[in-house]
């Protein structure tokens, strides 16, 4: 299924369906998660409103198949409205987004984002192909090149990576859901550190908008550069931020992540 073809599954009525070859070990690919879970709170409780931040807790391991959607509206106000959607398959939570929509007003304050970091060319960049059996079947939906650092399981001596991200067959419209996904295509930033596969996972994840996703094409290659903030005992955390193809910071995105190594 094309990511179009999966988003036209949440019914706005509590019901969407995890596709089959999306997966990331043995779970649903994150970004997925997060994308369908965001599309369900559109077409439910926030049509046309404009997201400011997210926070994505993933309980469990999603698997392909029918997953019930549950939209609450927490508080809304004149320009703020805070929400939360979760995802249940049987009778366990596989995640749970709590979301803030605010519309934009005048303000004397403005300060601009993150340059952007002046990567070497998207074609100049080394491509993470694609390997059934090797990397998670996920990557096959996606356009993934590395322009600096090192990719995961390298044995590089520092962690850390930037590049382009896009999608193999874009959606017919660039929307927020679309960058959601997009984002969490990359591992998380200690795996080029290590020599050989091992599990990691992402266990909560924060993104924040800075402008709209969906003024952009479908078919953009964005911007990715991530730092590892710090990493012990199995968990990390890191920070990213994610500009347009003409270097304009679009998102800020934060994870903590877990390492099985």
């Amino acid at each position: 299924m094309t990511f179009d073809e999966i988003l036209a599954t949440v019914d706005g009525k509590g019901s969407a369906t995890f596709p089959e070859g999306w997966g990331q070990g043995r779970a649903l690919f994150g970004g997925l998660v997060g994308a369908v879970l965001f599309d369900h709170l559109q077409k439910t409780v926030a049509s046309g409103r404009f997201l400011r931040s997210f926070s994505l807790s993933f309980v469990a391991p999603a698997s392909p198949g029918q997953v019930a959607l549950d939209a609450t509206v927490l508080r809304e106000g004149k320009s703020v409205m805070q929400a939360m959607v979760s995802a249940r398959q049987g009778e366990q939570v596989v995640a749970v987004m709590l979301a803030s929509f605010g519309v934009g007003r005048e303000s004397k304050v403005v300060v601009e984002g993150p340059s952007a970091p002046g990567l070497k060319g998207a074609e100049q960049s080394i491509a993470l192909p694609f390997i059934k059996g090797l990397t998670p079947d996920f990557l096959s939906h996606f356009d993934i090149r590395y322009a600096e650092g090192m990719p995961p399981f390298s044995g590089s001596a520092a962690p850390d990576f930037g590049g382009y991200m896009g999608f193999t067959v874009p959606p017919e419209t660039m929307s927020t859901a679309a960058l959601i996904a997009l984002v969490d295509t990359w591992p998380p930033s200690v795996l080029p550190l290590l020599k050989g596969p091992a599990p990691a996972s992402s266990l909560t994840w924060t993104m924040e908008l800075l402008d709209d996703p969906g003024a952009r094409p479908a078919d953009t290659l964005w911007q990715y550069r991530v730092n590892t903030d710090q990493c012990s005992d199995g968990y990390g955390q890191s920070q990213a931020v994610i500009w347009d193809a003409a270097g304009q910071a679009v998102a800020l995105s934060r994870q903590t992540f877990t390492v099985f190594a």
